[in-house]
């Protein structure tokens, strides 16, 4: 019994030893100046988050927040040995209401924090499908394609290629239908095809089975920003916004105005993403 009171005051004193140890240094560097100049730094550099906005039956992605990691920011300027600014640690943080906390929401826009715009095409036939990845490596850009499970069947090559060039792949319906199992099947098809996960659905307009079928599978339904049917450079100037999404039909015309019109989106000064990264609430600036 001795012995083990013995040894129970000994690792006491070691774990109070370690305990006071930290206090000590905690105590220490909130006491120094660059710890100090640092907090009073925080409040003009850190941001809150952005929380996604629900209006009726759409949503907007929220945009994550900036705080300062003390400790790794007080690291870093103590070897340098004085406060500067751009050894900063910046760490993101998510808002407490997410474009993930509702899938049974259409979705029409990125939250327009960023230059960002996404073109989408969707496809149901092979028509077309080779000039648009043809352009969009061309012009080194890239799109987001909405696919009919039944095309991706018959035309695996395709969406192989489409997300090797860095395009995305999401599934748009099975034989233009919405059948649960079949739209299972395709999303699980493009899985093995391309190793990514299909996280959106498409709907020209509001549309509730569509809308009921992805929420049940936790997938997001977006509504285009746009849509372009015709006349697709006419029809888009003076319309272009941040965080747009650029619904794309594919005939004829449309694919010989494309390399136009992705020229004329670059001009403005916006960045052509794919639709995951124009959605994303994360930021890439930090």
């Amino acid at each position: 019994m001795k012995k083990f009171l013995e040894a129970f005051l000994v690792i006491a004193l070691v774990l109070f030893s370690f305990y006071y140890t930290e206090k000590a240094i905690c105590l220490l560097e909130s006491n120094d100046p660059i710890m100090k100049k640092i907090k009073d730094k925080s409040s003009d550099l850190e941001e809150k988050a952005l929380n996604a906005s629900i209006d009726g039956d759409y949503l907007i992605p929220g945009y994550n927040g900036l705080v300062i990691n003390l400790e790794e920011s007080f690291t870093k300027m103590k070897g340098y040995g004085s406060y500067n600014e751009a050894l900063l640690v910046f760490e993101e943080v998510e808002p407490n209401i997410s474009i993930d906390d509702y899938y049974d929401k259409y979705i029409s826009s990125g939250n327009g924090m960023s230059t960002n715009i996404a073109l989408v095409f969707t496809v149901d036939e092979s028509s077309y499908t080779d000039n648009i990845l043809n352009i969009l490596k061309d012009k080194d850009t890239v799109g987001t394609f909405f696919i009919d499970g039944k095309f991706t069947d018959n035309n695996s090559s395709f969406v192989t290629l489409a997300v090797s060039n860095s395009n995305e792949v999401e599934v748009l319906s099975y034989d233009k239908s919405y059948d649960e199992l079949l739209f299972k099947a395709s999303i699980d098809k493009i899985k093995t095809l391309t190793s990514t996960t299909p996280k959106y659905c498409y709907a020209t307009y509001d549309n509730e089975e569509v809308l009921n079928l992805c929420s049940k599978l936790s997938m997001h339904t977006i509504i285009p920003t746009i849509r372009l049917d015709d006349n697709i450079y006419s029809n888009l100037k003076g319309n272009l916004r941040s965080g747009s999404i650029i619904s794309i039909k594919l005939t004829e015309s449309n694919i010989k105005e494309l390399k136009v019109l992705i020229n004329y989106i670059k001009q403005r000064g916006f960045t052509l993403v794919t639709l995951d990264t124009l959605l994303n609430e994360a930021r890439s600036e930090k």
